[in-house]
């Protein structure tokens, strides 16, 4: 996969190849959300097969390839406002109000709502676990989502966990229920805003292992701790890696 930008904003120029793990480096106000969320929205275009307006200065190639929807991952706050987004989504719907989430977070709410198909025993699942001490699970029942930590029989509200339990939640959750698969595109914007240096390491690490089973990941971030250690896992991995500066 492969996206063309030429004069779009503030990106002049930009041909990025995305096979495996691509990483974006460089500081804020350089482009590296823009890029994500042009990959994200081309993506869901393509496969909606919307008939939206082409635009001419920025073109996606697909090869032959299986590709699924693509989700965009940034903010914590997602998983703790969830029932807030979903309610939102739902009254716009049902009343037909002329306002809407953008795609992207609207997505993912349907993503993260998504019924179980993979046990607990998945490898990267138990990884997770260990590492946040608990789980953090979508509860279809009261429809929000909740963490419960080990040995503990009470459940906690999202609000009140750290944000990096609520990052490796995000992909606690997508991994049990079969979002994240084979021909996914997962961006991340900036992951390392809300984890610790060495969680940031860990992150790293899943995200190379997730890469391992045919997901591409898009990775913006300006931080050298996620930036190292994914060229460490990566190559600990050997895994496709194209590294980007953005400026």
């Amino acid at each position: 996969m492969r996206l063309k930008i030429k004069d779009f904003h503030i990106i002049k120029s930009a041909d990025i190849q995305f096979d495996g793990l691509t990483v974006i480096a460089g500081e804020n106000d350089t482009g590296k959300s823009t890029v994500g969320k042009i990959l994200f929205s081309e993506i869901r275009n393509a496969l909606l097969k919307t008939g939206h307006e082409k635009v001419n200065n920025i073109e996606l190639l697909i090869e032959n390839e299986i590709t699924h929807f693509p989700i965009f991952i940034d903010s914590p706050d997602f998983l703790s406002k969830f029932n807030y987004l979903k309610n939102t989504m739902a009254l716009s719907q049902q009343y037909q109000l002329n306002f809407s989430l953008p795609n992207e977070v609207g997505d993912l709410v349907l993503r993260i709502s998504q019924p179980k198909v993979l046990t607990r025993h998945d490898k990267k699942f138990q990884q997770i676990k260990k590492l946040i001490k608990g789980e953090v699970y979508y509860d279809s029942r009261e429809d929000n989502i909740f963490y419960k930590k080990d040995g503990l029989k009470h459940k906690l509200d999202l609000y009140q966990t750290a944000n990096g339990i609520k990052m490796f939640g995000f992909l606690q959750i997508l991994i049990l229920n079969g979002t994240i698969k084979k021909g996914t595109t997962l961006i991340f914007d900036e992951p390392e805003v809300h984890l610790h240096p060495s969680w940031q390491l860990e992150y790293a690490k899943m995200i190379c292992l997730i890469v391992t089973e045919g997901i591409k990941v898009l990775v913006n971030s300006h931080s050298p701790y996620m930036i190292e250690a994914l060229e460490l896992y990566s190559k600990k991995e050997n895994i496709n890696t194209n590294f980007y500066l953005a400026n």
